[in-house]
């Protein structure tokens, strides 16, 4: 590469560049880059993104509570442990003991190392090029890229380990310039590079790339570095120095943060097998996310992150990560200019070039070679090499060509300046008029939809109406409320309706807000227990109706929990898909899935074992061990008392939330396998010999979708489960689908009937069929796409009556005495007679919807769990 100025340094390599003399560049450069990352810096008050990650693993170091609740409060599981290594997050704890638990206190660190940016780009270009006016376009463009600025104003990993990968980068530009000038490098400058490239590693494994680029840039040099008497320090700057500084960011840890159930407690091997579990959820982690941008789109026009978005009725705010395309287009442009012309010129990549180019293949490269989902902001180390060449290609344009050609160069760098100015609002989460708003967001490829706000999560009590009954004067359950909770809904039949035998009588009137409940609280004795969507487990005094206890989990919580002797077990997931398999199709559960225990009375974790898919159906506990399925297809056993997997066997597909049920030594549960979207390819119904461990008997049902989903229920050796024969998208935001009912012989799986329901409209992504419901051999089930309850002789199939509902329903219904009760979807709760279906009471408490979590009857109470977040136990007279 040809220099655009004769400037030439031959002074020893010195860690701070000297920049007295551009001093007056700078400092108006320095000021727009702190105003666009502090201006409105604490602005919005909650957790924004990925915060809701870090800033709870900073509050645990340091032992405070967070501001909100959030996923990864989990008792015995420390959060620093579970996706990245832990500085960054060191860092905004410091931040928050210095200033305190503020939201500016958390995004500080970030933006003042993302302030300080522009000085090392000014400098790295400054080297490079020896060319004042290309250091400062590139340095300016730093301070408002929409990238850097972004991330800077939000307490992320990137934020953080973002200005140590360009100190880095530009120390390693140094040291490889002085090696090929042979100027005198120190022990110390070695020293702190190691350091420094340690702190990087330790903010976030983008850290990694810059350590992987210093390993390709000695060995290009590796011959000046074997002469030199430095070649051992040489060596240790890339390899050693930097690994002992990220095991020491640990070192909190090592007095007891390795004491996890799931690591050795040898302090080197629980290092050892975390860095390993680590990479190995990095590497290939795949899920649905809304803002998910393939790495091959990043250099044209790329789906943006979206880190915050409001909409108002007149304005919308935005905070989006993504640079100026039309930078990242000239930088490119320029960077194959500089290769061809060193090509033609001198037959080879002059060092600048070759520099540029590495650093294009490793920090972009590495990204097309993984698997995982990715996001555009991970794009961020690429772009001060992409604003380097393109400030290089303007000033070469204007100083060196003529005429037209320099015009170009001032076009440049005058549209460089207009979009930026145009997009820059969406960089800084600037309120915006609706119309501009509009105008701004151009590209169809930045659309995605948002993710919904959850509800609030705060413990609240509140008086609601009681119901009125008409059902019989006495109150036959048949049962007591258990001493334990051993599966889904209690039996094969699925009626929770109970006595309550103890003299003093249950509380009634209060609301518990706990965020969106999918399945059925528990009640053992005195107390009540419930998983939320919003990963929290909650427990509670019937007597009283006051929370025992509350646990935030690193995952939503859709299983009824098991209480077992002075356990309480639940499992983890959440229905987003993880990843493809060309044998099992799509599999599913991102996160932290698995099940773990709690202590009944405390609350505190007791045990807690992995797996790699979701763990949504509630699972099923006999004689000590518990039997779960899968989002991956897996069947577990597992021993209650430590969590050991006791034995497993391979289904297909995955499980949603087809809890198991268990008749005898057979348990029953159904998967689904989807090699695309619609129609399933395989819905299957398995018989599982809990002795033998084999399988007796599996059939697979001419069902298109939502088996998975359905839970069975068994009577005098009959299952029964629903699904979705056939299934239609709209590309409306709606499917048309019909449902079915199937009953099954539990002897040798043979269909003895089955008997549409019906079709009708849903929503995508909502429950597709009723989960049965038997009693006096009939059985019950509702209909949501028709709104219909229907009742089937349990033997025959003989549809017995078929009544529409005010609105439609997921849950089975119970029965007490001659009356069905069941929870709508738009939050009314309906009883109707079981002989004819004649519906005798409709009241509407205003709790929200109710989905697939059934009611609990009790004497004069009942408990309902809506999927909205309200758990209410209501008095009944």
């Amino acid at each position: 590469m040809i220099s655009l100025s004769k400037e030439q340094t031959h002074r020893h390599l010195r860690l701070y560049p000297r920049l007295l003399p551009q001093w007056w560049v700078l400092i108006p450069i320095e000021m727009v880059a702190f105003l666009v990352r502090f201006i409105g810096l604490g602005r919005y008050h909650g957790l924004i993104y990925d915060e809701y990650y870090y800033v709870t693993a900073a509050d645990v170091l340091i032992h405070h509570k967070p501001p909100v609740l959030v996923k990864h409060l989990v008792y015995g599981i420390d959060p620093n442990l579970l996706s990245a290594p832990p500085f960054a997050k060191e860092v905004i704890a410091a931040a928050i003991m210095t200033f305190g638990n503020h939201p500016w206190a958390w995004r500080l660190p970030g933006a003042l190392l993302g302030a300080l940016v522009p000085i090392v780009v000014y400098a790295l270009a400054q080297s490079i090029f020896h060319n004042r006016q290309v250091a400062g376009i590139a340095a300016g463009l730093s301070a408002v890229d929409g990238l850097m600025v972004s991330t800077s104003r939000l307490a992320l990993l990137d934020s953080i380990a973002f200005p140590f990968v360009i100190w880095n980068l530009f120390i390693l530009w140094r040291l490889y310039d002085d090696l090929h000038n042979d100027r005198w490098i120190t022990r110390k400058t070695l020293w702190m590079f190691g350091i420094t490239l340690g702190l990087g590693f330790s903010a976030k494994w983008i850290g990694a790339q810059s350590i992987l680029m210093a390993w390709i840039i000695f060995a290009l040099s590796w011959r000046r570095i074997w002469q030199s008497p430095r070649r051992v320090m040489y060596i240790a700057s890339v390899t050693v120095i930097p690994l002992v500084v990220y095991f020491l960011t640990y070192a909190y840890a090592f007095p007891g943060g390795f004491h996890q159930s799931w690591l050795p407690q040898n302090v080197f091997l629980a290092w050892a097998k975390l860095q390993w579990l680590i990479l190995k959820n990095m590497w290939t982690l795949q899920f649905y996310h809304p803002w998910t941008a393939n790495a091959w789109t990043w250099l044209g026009l790329p789906r943006p992150t979206a880190y915050l978005w409001i909409t108002g009725a007149h304005d919308t705010i935005r905070l989006l990560a993504f640079s100026n395309p039309l930078v990242i287009w000239l930088g490119l442009f320029s960077l194959l200019i500089m290769v061809g012309r060193d090509i033609k010129t001198a037959h080879r990549l002059r060092p600048p070039t070759l520099f540029f180019v590495v650093w294009f293949l490793v920090f972009y490269g590495t990204w097309l070679l993984t698997p995982r989902s990715k996001f555009n902001y991970y794009f961020l180390s690429m772009m001060p090499m992409l604003i380097m060449s393109t400030a290089y290609g303007m000033v070469q344009l204007f100083h060196i060509a003529q005429g037209r050609w320099r015009w170009l160069g001032l076009t440049e760098g005058l549209g460089v300046g207009i979009t930026t100015l145009y997009l820059f609002p969406l960089w800084v989460g600037l309120p915006m008029p609706n119309g501009f708003y509009h105008s701004v967001f151009w590209s169809p490829t930045w659309n995605a939809k948002p993710k919904t706000t959850p509800p609030s999560t705060q413990s609240v009590s509140a008086h609601v109406m009681p119901i009125t009954t008409k059902a019989a004067a006495s109150f036959d359950a048949g049962a007591s409320v258990p001493q334990e909770w051993s599966g889904f809904e209690t039996g094969l039949q699925h009626n929770t309706v109970f006595n309550w035998d103890n003299p003093i009588p249950l509380q009634t009137g209060y609301i518990l807000h706990t965020g969106p409940v999918a399945d059925q609280p528990a009640v053992v004795g005195h107390d009540g227990f419930v998983g939320s969507n919003n990963n929290q487990l909650i427990a509670w005094n019937l007597l009283s109706g006051r929370r025992r206890w509350t646990d935030t989990l690193p995952n939503m919580v859709m299983t009824t929990p098991l209480v077992w002797k002075n356990e309480v077990i639940v499992g983890l997931g959440n229905k987003a898909f993880r990843s493809y398999s060309q044998t099992q199709g799509w599999l599913r559960g991102t996160g932290t899935n698995g099940l773990m225990a709690f202590n009944r009375i405390t609350g505190k974790e007791l045990w807690f074992t992995p797996t790699i898919g979701e763990d949504m159906p509630t699972p099923a506990l006999q004689h000590g061990v518990i039997y779960e399925v899968t989002g991956t297809g897996q069947f577990l056993a597992v021993a209650a008392t430590n969590g050991h997997v006791l034995w497993s066997l391979p289904l297909a597909g995955f499980d949603s939330m087809s809890s198991p049920i268990i008749d005898g030594n057979q348990l029953f549960v159904a998967t689904n396998v989807y090699m695309k979207a619609y129609p399933a390819s395989s819905s299957t119904v398995w018989d599982i010999n809990l002795l033998t461990h084999q399988i007796v008997w599996h059939i697979n049902l001419p069902v298109a979708s939502g088996l998975s989903d359905n839970s069975p229920a068994i009577a005098d050796n009959i299952l029964y489960i629903a699904g979705v024969p056939r299934i239609v998208n709209l590309k409306t935001g709606q499917t048309w689908l019909n449902n079915e009912l199937f009953a099954i012989s539990t002897q040798n799986g043979h269909i003895l009937w089955h008997h549409k329901t019906g079709g009708g409209l849903l929503p995508l992504d909502e429950e597709e069929e009723g989960i049965p419901f038997v009693a006096h051999h009939i059985v019950f089930i509702a209909n949501p796409a028709n709104r219909n309850l229907s009742a089937f002789d349990a033997k025959s199939g003989r549809l017995i009556w078929r009544t529409l509902l005010p609105a439609s329903a997921v849950a089975n219904p119970i029965l007490q005495n001659s009356v069905l009760w069941i929870g709508l979807d738009n939050g009314m709760i309906v009883q109707i007679q079981a002989s004819d279906g004649h519906i005798r009471v409709i009241t509407q408490e205003g709790l929200g919807g109710f989905g697939p979590a059934a009611l609990i009857l009790f004497p004069h109470a009942l408990l309902a769990a809506s999927k909205t977040g309200n758990v209410a136990m209501i008095p009944v007279r």
